[in-house]
């Protein structure tokens, strides 16, 4: 069954076949045996019914139908309901043509219909036919946009259901580095330090922001957006922690555009980045460990980048990406970002000069009061 709705230009061909396919026989059957009168008559009939409706809701109809669901409900209608009148008078006239030139009593059909509505126009000649052939397309219709959205809802609720995945890993991973000894352990350590040092004030400050981090961290939802000047909060006190640990090797700096703060990012999101910068690149340094974060508006695109300074990257990052390597977190980033907005954003890695690795991210550009509502394309 999953193979039957994989590919949606498969499925439509395979629709199309098959339903075609049965019309043609309840055809055979029921109305052409009525008009045809010899089987061979009927089947000739029920051929070229069939035929001409294939055609028409293939080569004109789901063109236009494609093309009107791009567009917006009071416009799409528009179109679906002008392409099917438009369609249901061709496909009237074509049948007509049709008899005339296929059954040797076309003429006469032609020419008794003529007489019993009084008038010798083709077009009203054509008017007894126009009700059924306006409910086949009619009914073809609700069937390509039924299964249309159904497939759409669908795919929407695989990718709500794989994101909401992967944000739980985000997540477990996120409460498994809170509860990681080694960063507690430092952390209290520098602390207490602080406090043998009788420093005080800064002792009551770390732990301030450790509870405000671990808080933070706790009660974030992955599954929710949060504004990038809230994210930007919460690093800045992961950071703080961090830098009492490393001093002067730990440089920070953040270079964020006024319109990108109140950007909606996925919660959590830049986290893995400025991890692993700090477990691959500053706990290696001596010194001048440094990493940057910018963030700009881009038309319509929300671009934001995480850069350090670290000796050992890759001269391919990318191999950061595959199945066996230690970059989980950046993995994470990646999957998460390709399931929530699909083809509408990219995600990259390249090697920084001289020294370095610089993760690049470019998504849509919402807020709260415009949250982004995109959704790919379907076939």
């Amino acid at each position: 069954m999953n193979w039957f709705f994989a590919d949606r230009n498969r499925l439509f061909w395979i629709l199309q076949a098959v339903g075609w396919l049965g019309f043609f026989f309840l055809h055979i059957f029921s109305v052409s045996t009525l008009f045809g009168g010899s089987y061979e008559d009927a089947l000739t009939y029920s051929v070229t019914s069939a035929t001409v409706g294939f055609l028409t809701t293939t080569l004109f109809m789901r063109p236009a139908f494609r093309f009107a669901r791009a567009l917006g409900p009071v416009t799409m209608l528009s179109i679906v309901s002008a392409t099917t009148v438009l369609m249901t008078l061709v496909m009237s006239a074509v049948k007509a043509v049709a008899i005339m030139n296929i059954f040797a009593s076309g003429p006469a059909w032609l020419a008794a219909r003529s007489s019993k509505l009084g008038t010798d126009n083709f077009l009203l000649v054509l008017v007894p036919d126009t009700p059924s052939n306006l409910f086949l397309l009619l009914s073809w219709a609700g069937f390509y946009f039924g299964i249309t959205y159904y497939l759409t809802l669908r795919a929407e609720t695989e990718r709500a259901l794989q994101s909401a995945r992967l944000a739980d890993q985000a997540q477990l991973k996120m409460l498994r580095y809170q509860l990681n000894p080694h960063f507690l352990f430092n952390t209290l350590n520098a602390i207490s330090t602080l406090v043998l040092e009788k420093d005080g004030r800064h002792a009551n400050d770390m732990l301030t922001k450790l509870s405000a981090f671990l808080r933070y961290s706790l009660d974030s939802d992955p599954l929710q957006k949060t504004t990038l000047a809230e994210e930007l909060r919460a690093l800045s006190l992961y950071l703080d922690i961090e830098r009492t640990r490393f001093g002067d090797r730990l440089c920070f700096n953040a270079e964020i555009d006024d319109d990108a703060r109140m950007a909606m990012v996925p919660s959590l999101i830049l986290q893995p980045a400025i991890e692993n910068a700090i477990k691959y690149a500053i706990a290696r340094m001596e010194a001048g460990g440094r990493i940057d974060i910018a963030a700009k508006r881009d038309g319509d695109a929300l671009c934001m980048m995480v850069k350090d300074n670290g000796p050992e990257a890759p001269q391919n990052p990318d191999v950061l990406l595959a199945e066996t390597s230690t970059g989980v977190g950046l993995v994470n980033m990646r999957d998460r970002l390709h399931h929530l907005y699909g083809d509408a954003c990219s995600f990259s890695l390249e090697r920084s000069e001289p020294t370095g690795l610089c993760v690049s991210m470019r998504l849509p550009f919402e807020t709260r009061e415009e949250p982004w509502t995109g959704m790919r394309k379907s076939a």
